[in-house]
């Protein structure tokens, strides 16, 4: 696929280095060029320096044969307007932006743009380890809603990579991570290597509508 990553800090760089290991074609926006040190060192893929809201620097980093935007700023307006004119104006097929606050996320969605909320989902991560509780958990993930389920490993999955009990999984909840004992969460994709320790907890999701 060919991806467009708008921001290139903590969570841009490091969306960006994994997408490129994994095989894609990826171009990074972000308005200070400095922070194209935050990619690996052998990344292969494309930067521009530039306001992304402006669309000449977005045809730069090739948005009209996009496959897919992620708008990862640090500022919801600026993830929020890059999102609208990459589906509305370029019509890229997948868009998504990520929204710090929580009360916006479900406004914008009925707009029809996809939106992650990282305070959402860290909230949700620090109350099951909290309260200690292994029940299923709904969270409102743009759009849709989504069903967590937290479950301690058993004895054979002890040991074992996330990538490899993702593969195996055919349960209706797939894995989407584990959640280390220290707080630390680790996200399953193809390749990861996070190995589930003895106190670690296993974080399955399924979308329920």
């Amino acid at each position: 696929m060919n991806i467009l990553v708008i921001g290139c800090g903590k969570v841009g760089s490091q969306l960006s280095n994994k997408l490129s290991e994994l095989g894609h074609t990826i171009a990074v926006i972000d308005h200070n060029p400095e922070q194209f040190r935050n990619l690996a060192a052998d990344f292969p893929g494309y930067t521009v320096a530039g306001v992304a809201i402006d669309q000449d620097i977005l045809r730069q980093g090739g948005i009209e044969s996009c496959d897919a935007v992620a708008a990862v700023t640090e500022d919801d307006n600026t993830n929020i307007m890059v999102a609208q004119v990459a589906s509305d104006i370029f019509h890229v097929p997948r868009v998504l932006a990520r929204i710090f606050d929580p009360k916006r996320g479900g406004v914008f969605s009925q707009f029809g743009l996809h939106t992650v909320c990282p305070t959402n989902l860290s909230v949700d991560a620090m109350l099951a380890m909290l309260t200690d509780q292994q029940t299923q958990k709904v969270v409102y993930f743009d759009s849709a809603t989504v069903s967590f389920e937290i479950r301690q490993p058993n004895t054979r999955q002890i040991g074992a990579r996330i990538d490899y009990l993702q593969r195996e999984d055919n349960r209706a909840h797939a894995l989407f991570g584990l959640l280390h004992s220290d707080g630390n969460l680790s996200l399953t994709y193809a390749g990861s290597r996070d190995i589930v320790e003895a106190g670690d907890r296993l974080i399955y999701v399924r979308v329920v509508d």
